[in-house]
């Protein structure tokens, strides 16, 4: 019965799907296939981007499909390879202190930001500090960070309060992006990043909400990569990012929908094998019921959680591309047990027995609605929750709207995927009172001890206190996840492509022209 309401759900959506609407190009595009024979350069690079910077400040970076394009013009401290190891980039080494409160790096001594200006130490501690103070989306990236000591002018320090084991990975990320000491702080950095990467923005032929330009910084440092410019088109409409691709306008493409990535596949578009970044689910903000009192009761939350069917969810919303869950944390991680994915198995009964028992059953709830996501997700989830007796109300996000709401807490539940990370990152970026994505400061003492705990011990020690801390947030259903989706990868045949771990896009510096 319930797999047949889905599929009547899911005919609709994938109709819809196939009336594909022509997409115009942003401009006459060089043929990436013209590359010199010997393998130097290809002519331009072109990706269809889902959304665009809210501005080029390093501090303000976020990660995910924005990752690319940060790196196309600020290098980091310390490289992630594709395998998720970690290598020098801007630091050629580092060394944690034995009790875990101090970061030693040793600094290359051959690089110049764009504007002229010296990269050394001092830089080093000019954008920690900026980092800091400048409330960027990722901030806690440094959150253990009190400051950075200048040791001279090729070694600094960086001074913690707690230990944090995931501080060298971070410098990979958002909190290890270099810019200019110069242009630090200006308004102009808002709108022309100065930094030390393989690539520059052009801002001439750049057009906010349509295309960004990079063209090569032929003082580059490092090896150069080996297309001369990047184009990031901003294509936030699945339908006009796959026509794009489809029809040889961009490169490459990230896809959001199962119904999609058929579609890119029966296509003849190039994918890697199939793998997953990311969980999807319902992210209960509102544990306190700060604006949703029933939220609270742990009891509406189980109920919410348990009424989700999520294998048919999953095998008819989601085309099979993925795998049920019932965890926030991956299954490279120390904190993931298999047993734990059917925590929330579809119990309707039981969900309506405890609505009962909180006194909640005439529980009425806003849903916010994305078009990023599949609308047979939505559709599902709504119909599963009405199946047990609670009014949904839709709230419909518009283009570019749904993180930054969800990361104010404007609403008490949403539907999102996030990236599966490793133990601690997670903790620091769904857990933790000040992470990201628990805008409404969720906390418990349990959980608190627990996460307190993490970074002092052992490596024994911290795989036993990350599936601790994993089964607690199951216990308290602080989310409802559904899927381990797969993420959808697609590109032409001009390119070549490595996908990046726990990043549903490849780095920039992951792609290649083909045959190279």
């Amino acid at each position: 019965m319930r797999m047949a309401r889905l599929t009547a759900l899911v005919g609709g959506t994938a109709a819809v799907a196939l009336a594909l609407t022509a997409c115009a190009g942003s401009g006459t595009t060089p043929d990436p296939a013209d590359s010199d024979e010997a393998g130097a350069t290809a002519p331009l690079l072109v990706i269809g981007a889902l959304q665009e910077p809210s501005s080029w400040d390093p501090a303000q970076a976020n990660e995910g499909h924005l990752a690319p394009v940060f790196q196309s013009v600020y290098d980091t401290l310390i490289k992630r390879e594709p395998d998720g190891e970690l290598s020098p980039m801007l630091a050629t080494e580092w060394t944690t202190a034995d009790d875990g409160l101090s970061l030693e790096l040793e600094l290359r001594t051959d690089v110049t930001f764009t504007d002229g200006t010296p990269f050394d130490a001092e830089a080093v501690k000019a954008n920690i500090e900026h980092f800091k103070t400048a409330n960027g989306p990722l901030q806690g990236n440094l959150a253990n960070v009190v400051g950075a000591e200048v040791v001279d002018e090729d070694t600094v320090v960086l001074r913690l309060d707690s230990p944090d084991p995931d501080l060298p990975s971070n410098l990979a990320n958002a909190g290890g992006y270099m810019g200019s000491p110069a242009a630090l702080g200006s308004p102009d950095i808002a709108a022309n990043p100065v930094g030390t990467g393989p690539y520059i923005l052009d801002a001439g032929s750049s057009v906010v909400g349509s295309a960004y330009n990079l063209t090569r910084n032929e003082d580059y440092w490092g090896d150069p990569l080996p297309f001369d410019a990047v184009e990031f088109r901003i294509l936030a409409d699945e339908t006009a990012r796959l026509n794009a691709l489809t029809s040889g306008q961009i490169d490459f493409a990230s896809l959001n929908r199962a119904a999609s990535a058929l579609q890119a596949e029966a296509a003849g578009l190039n994918q890697p094998d199939p793998f997953s970044v990311n969980w999807g689910g319902i992210l209960f903000f509102d544990r306190d019921g700060q604006l949703q009192p029933e939220l609270a009761d742990v009891r509406v939350r189980e109920a919410l959680a348990i009424a989700i069917d999520a294998e048919a969810l999953v095998d008819v919303g989601w085309e099979g591309l993925g795998e049920p869950t019932a965890q926030v944390f991956g299954p490279e991680t120390e904190a993931y047990s298999e047993e734990l994915d059917s925590a929330y198995a579809y119990d309707p009964e039981r969900a309506m027995d405890l609505l009962a028992e909180a006194g909640a059953e005439d529980l009425e709830i806003t849903l916010p609605v994305s078009p990023v996501f599949e609308p047979i997700i939505y559709d599902a989830v709504i119909q599963n929750w009405e199946d047990i007796g609670v009014t949904v109300n839709r709230h419909q996000w518009g283009p570019g709207e749904a993180v930054p709401s969800m990361q104010r807490g404007e609403f008490p539940i949403a539907f999102m995927t996030l990236a599966q990370r490793s133990d601690w990152n997670t903790t620091q970026f769904l857990l933790s009172p000040d992470a990201p994505w628990n805008p409404l400061g969720s906390t418990d003492p349990e959980l608190d001890a627990l996460i307190a705990a993490y970074p002092a011990a052992d490596e024994a020690g911290r795989a036993e206190t990350a599936r601790e801390i994993n089964e607690w947030v199951i216990d308290n259903v602080w989310f409802a996840p559904v899927m381990r989706p797969n993420t959808f990868n697609f590109y032409g045949d001009k390119i070549e492509i490595v996908p990046q771990v726990q990043q549903a896009v490849p780095s920039i510096y992951n792609f290649t022209p083909s045959g190279q």
